[in-house]
């Protein structure tokens, strides 16, 4: 069926486009490895990696392959659409996610509580 070139997420297009397609996927793990990848080895090359995959995430999310269009066409099954849609709104999940995780220090440095009294 052939590899999606041309965006910095191409395994998350070109799943969703066999997917899309009806064609079903597996999980190969062969022993040994038959592909390893070389992570990034310092703080800032990993800023760097990581908001390089937020953004092809967000542009899978915007292009005409667009899981929920898929969906709505009958292409995808809703679980498929929704899984995707997990996966490509991993980067603004970030923004709750951090609000939620400075919460506690900010409510013991200002000594006041999140909760009703």
């Amino acid at each position: 069926i052939g590899w999606d070139y041309g965006s910095t997420v191409e395994d998350v297009m070109t799943g969703l486009r066999i997917h899309s397609s009806g064609w079903n996927s597996i999980a190969s793990l062969p022993e040994p490895p038959a592909f390893l990848g070389a992570a990034p080895s310092t703080g800032p090359d990993t800023m760097v990696q990581q908001k390089r995959w937020a953004t092809g995430l967000l542009e899978a999310l915007i292009s005409r392959r667009n899981p929920v269009k898929a969906t709505i066409r009958g292409k995808l099954q809703l679980r498929q659409c929704m899984v995707y849609l997990i996966l490509l709104l991993w980067a603004v999940r970030s923004v709750p996610e951090f609000c939620y995780a400075i919460l506690p220090a900010l409510c013991i440095f200002t000594n006041t509580s999140i909760f009703p009294k």
